[in-house]
């Protein structure tokens, strides 16, 4: 698409790095790094199911439908659970800190 002169691909792709760069924002902000972001914990577990999440999808798609598990599907959900697991992690040591509210 983008050989072709759409602007979509840009748009997905400038999205998704808007999406993780929220996500970046909400560690550093329960690494004591930056101010205290709202629903913190809340959004840190779901952008750790997510991470985990996607990470795991390549095996029921290896499983179904093995065509579709090329190299790129099992780096990037490594990629992805290596993000969870370490935000899994992060979440652990930092949750009983995170409920203390700061002034």
């Amino acid at each position: 698409m983008a050989e072709a002169g759409s602007l979509v691909p840009g748009f997905i792709t400038a999205g998704i790095a808007l999406i993780l760069g929220i996500w970046a924002l909400y560690a550093l902000s329960a690494a004591g790094a930056i101010r205290r972001l709202p629903l913190l914990r809340t959004g840190l577990c779901i952008i750790t199911g997510i991470y985990l999440l996607r990470g795991l999808a390549v095996l029921p798609i290896a499983l179904l439908q093995p065509q579709h598990a090329t190299a790129f599907a099992w780096w990037s959900s490594a990629i992805c659970l290596g993000f969870g697991a370490i935000h899994l992690v992060g979440l652990w040591q930092r949750w009983r800190p995170m409920s203390i509210a700061r002034h």
